[in-house]
């Protein structure tokens, strides 16, 4: 696919767009345009933006990719064969999907139709799945519905987060873009409708820590949610949970209740008990156990609760 225009917006966008680009440059590049962001309202142009114009990518920026503004910037290119859409975050309508010659292709990080939708990587690794993908398909105006063109398996690790996930779909989906016959006349697969499962946008409130889940599932939200962490109050002072573990323990006990064992600092769960491996304590940089252990003179018995205020 040589002949094709990439439509991203964010650091997975760009992450594949960096394994692709010297193999296999875009025409030109669609992203989001530039918004006010930080404490000083800067104005900031997207990481696609940045990647383009430091390798003299021809880009268009639009805020909105369904009207005739964007329609009459992408006239000053040929018109390509594919746009190839990763992680773009707008919804686009009909005259969008049909502007390529041949059509627009979107890649989803899972083996569709199971978690259509926006948070597809950290569903998955929440519902403790042991396996997720890659697939590419075929644009309609149903969400994450058209018909699949390549769909590749990945396995995860005992302790996969949403974050190392990402990073092994960017790079299967570059290797399968890059393998793939595009100039081909290749098949398209019809979604199985019945087997459709969503992966919706993350909540605020599962962003809090839920002291009813037992290890194995405690385990599985924090990791699923690794890129946000997830909020509570841990011997009274602020913190995100950003990967965990299973320790070897299925006790019962008080939930939330604090152990250390030298470097490893434990929580109890309604079932069994998991290793928190890292943490951010509010105002700081994420850290290992060890490190908010001695600096935070971290004890045996001291609890983690929900209670986490903006």
């Amino acid at each position: 696919m040589h002949d094709y225009a990439f439509v991203g917006n964010d650091a997975a966008s760009l992450l594949f767009l960096k394994e692709v680009f010297e193999k296999r440059k875009p025409k030109f590049i669609i992203t989001g345009e530039d918004r006010f962001e930080g404490r000083g309202r800067q104005l900031t142009p997207s990481v696609v933006a940045d990647f383009a114009r430091e390798n003299s990518a021809p880009c268009i920026k639009t805020g909105d990719p369904n009207n005739e503004k964007f329609f009459r910037e992408a006239a000053n290119f040929e018109k390509p064969d594919f746009f190839l859409v990763f992680s773009f975050g707008f919804y686009l309508r009909k005259d969008f999907l049909c502007y390529p010659k041949r059509m627009c292709v979107n890649i989803h990080p899972s083996i569709l139709p199971s978690y259509r939708g926006a948070a597809p990587l950290n569903r998955s690794i929440m519902n403790c799945d042991r396996s997720g993908g890659v697939s590419f398909f075929k644009m309609t105006s149903k969400m994450d519905a058209g018909p699949l063109i390549i769909s590749s398996r990945i396995f995860f690790d005992d302790d996969e987060t949403s974050l190392t996930y990402r990073e092994k779909a960017v790079k299967r989906a570059a290797g399968d873009f890059l393998s793939f016959d595009w100039d081909s006349d290749f098949a398209l697969r019809e979604q199985d409708e019945s087997k459709a499962t969503i992966a919706p946008k993350i909540g605020k409130e599962e962003l809090e820590v839920d002291l009813s889940l037992d290890a194995g599932r405690m385990k599985c939200r924090i990791n699923g949610l690794s890129e946000h962490g997830v909020r509570c109050v841990i011997g009274g002072r602020r913190a995100k949970l950003r990967f965990a573990s299973l320790a070897d323990d299925d006790s019962s006990g008080e939930a939330g209740r604090i152990e250390v064992r030298g470097k490893e600092l434990l929580m109890q769960c309604a079932k069994g008990m998991i290793r928190i491996n890292l943490i951010q304590p509010e105002g700081r940089q994420t850290m290992s156990a060890d490190s908010f252990i001695n600096g935070y003179k971290i004890k045996n018995g001291e609890r983690v609760c929900a209670e986490y205020s903006e």
